[in-house]
């Protein structure tokens, strides 16, 4: 098995991460620097730098990444940690403490969440983690096609049909809240079946130019409803790390 395959992605919440950061900044001995990549920025000499341990989806991640490599004297530096925040880094930098990294995980910010699969929808709005707005519902949406004739092709238009009216009850949900909401939407966070996804997205518009800020990540869930919602609202501030494997 390589490397590569060992290592995990792991979904960690905004508290825990700043929490790990001030018990790395405070490490007897130790010597940090950090470094902060725009996304699709990756310069292919950081794997001749140790990096090469990373898989795919931390050095093609959406939001950037930010890499962290420790020194302890006497040995060389170790590529230590890598850290994909849930919001993308805007700059690169090279830096020797963490406090651009903090500040990033620290801005306040809206965000609206949609949590999509067939037949059911939640829709929030969360400020700096506290969910401000929510609403959930559904539409019937038969999931197996029938074989035969007319009756096929009638199923699969009374289908679409469902489809499209549960699409367009989220998009007017969300518009609506949106519309009532003081302040501006800084990222749209989407939850759910990514085909299903990727269907809406395809099929209507979103409210207040959302499409151009709709967050690389998207947030575990299972059926939609209001406990998944107030998970997803920790999840949308969760980052994503990869840790060198030992050994």
């Amino acid at each position: 098995m390589s490397t590569r395959a060992q290592v995990q992605q792991r979904l960690v919440s905004r508290r825990s991460v700043l929490e790990m950061l001030a018990d790395m900044e405070t490490e007897p001995g130790a010597r940090w620097r950090m470094r902060l990549l725009i996304p699709g920025s990756w310069p292919q000499e950081l794997h001749d730098e140790g990096w090469d341990w990373l898989p795919s989806s931390a050095v093609e991640s959406g939001s950037g990444l930010t890499l962290f490599t420790r020194t302890v004297a006497p040995a060389e530096p170790e590529p230590f940690l890598a850290l994909a925040p849930p919001f993308p880094i805007a700059e690169d930098g090279e830096f020797t403490d963490f406090s651009q990294i903090e500040a990033l995980l620290r801005e306040r910010l809206a965000v609206a969440i949609i949590l999509l699969r067939l037949g059911h929808y939640s829709f929030g709005i969360a400020e700096d983690e506290r969910l401000a707005v929510h609403k959930t519902g559904g539409r019937y949406v038969k999931n197996r096609q029938r074989k035969g004739g007319q009756s096929a092709a009638r199923f699969v238009r009374n289908r679409e049909k469902a489809v499209q009216e549960l699409f367009n009850e989220v998009a007017e949900v969300a518009r609506s809240r949106i519309d009532a909401h003081e302040g501006e939407i800084d990222w749209l966070v989407f939850g759910g079946d990514r085909n299903v996804i990727l269907q809406f997205l395809k099929r209507v518009q979103l409210p207040g130019g959302l499409e151009e800020r709709v967050a690389p990540w998207r947030v575990p869930v299972e059926r939609p409803g209001f406990g998944e919602l107030e998970k997803a609202v920790t999840s949308a501030w969760s980052c994503r790390l990869w840790e060198r494997p030992v050994g």
